[in-house]
């Protein structure tokens, strides 16, 4: 019989799940960490992951709408908290090329990457990285048009096309990054030279 366990309690379990298992695919990977990795890193008992999760997978989608949700949630505190939208979206590069310069290097992103690319060809996978990736847009999107709006950008294109130009030069920035390492892939050099091309497409 499972134990009863209030709301909140339950909610604190889960959440300490998705940190433990943060910590492990950022170390491993998504490919080499296992199930039994992320039980080991929590210190609960197999039972208790069960209560939540039955498989790796799950665990890893679970933390991806998590760290969705905390960053939508730090673009709202850093617009009501900077002068202006450019800050903010500066700051976010910002804080991204710190995370690709210090170990482990990327984060999440390696298993973020290792998780997609590999299994391109699961169609339920595949439909969420195409869902991800319109979602990813269209928020960055929006963040753009509310520089219009404020009357602080005047953009030479459409903020949906410049959001897929950002996110295509990105990830490409990204890939090397983890790849060949951040000092064969100059990822400074081409951080500052992606924000330099969105701030003269931003302000036509």
């Amino acid at each position: 019989m499972s134990p009863k366990i209030s709301d909140s309690q339950r909610e604190k379990r889960k959440q300490q799940i998705l940190d433990a298992a943060k910590r492990v695919f950022s170390e491993k990977g998504y490919g080499a960490a296992t199930l039994k990795d992320i039980i080991e890193e929590t210190g609960m008992s197999r039972g208790w992951i069960y209560l939540y999760f039955q498989t790796k997978e799950e665990i890893f989608e679970a933390l991806l709408d998590h760290q969705d949700a905390e960053h939508e949630q730090y673009i709202a505190e850093l617009l009501e908290t900077s002068a202006s939208v450019w800050d903010v979206i500066t700051t976010l590069y910002s804080q991204q090329q710190d995370e690709l310069l210090e170990p482990p290097r990327g984060g999440m992103l390696p298993a973020f990457y290792e998780y997609f690319l590999i299994g391109w060809r699961d169609a339920a996978r595949s439909e969420l990285l195409l869902q991800r990736y319109e979602e990813g847009i269209a928020r960055f999107a929006a963040l753009l048009q509310k520089g219009v709006d404020q009357g602080e950008f005047s953009p030479a294109m459409s903020v949906s096309d410049i959001s897929k130009l950002a996110a295509a030069f990105q990830e490409g920035i990204l890939t090397h990054t983890i790849t060949v390492g951040p000092e064969t892939a100059h990822t400074q050099m081409q951080q500052e030279a992606l924000i330099q091309y969105l701030h003269q497409l931003l302000h036509a």
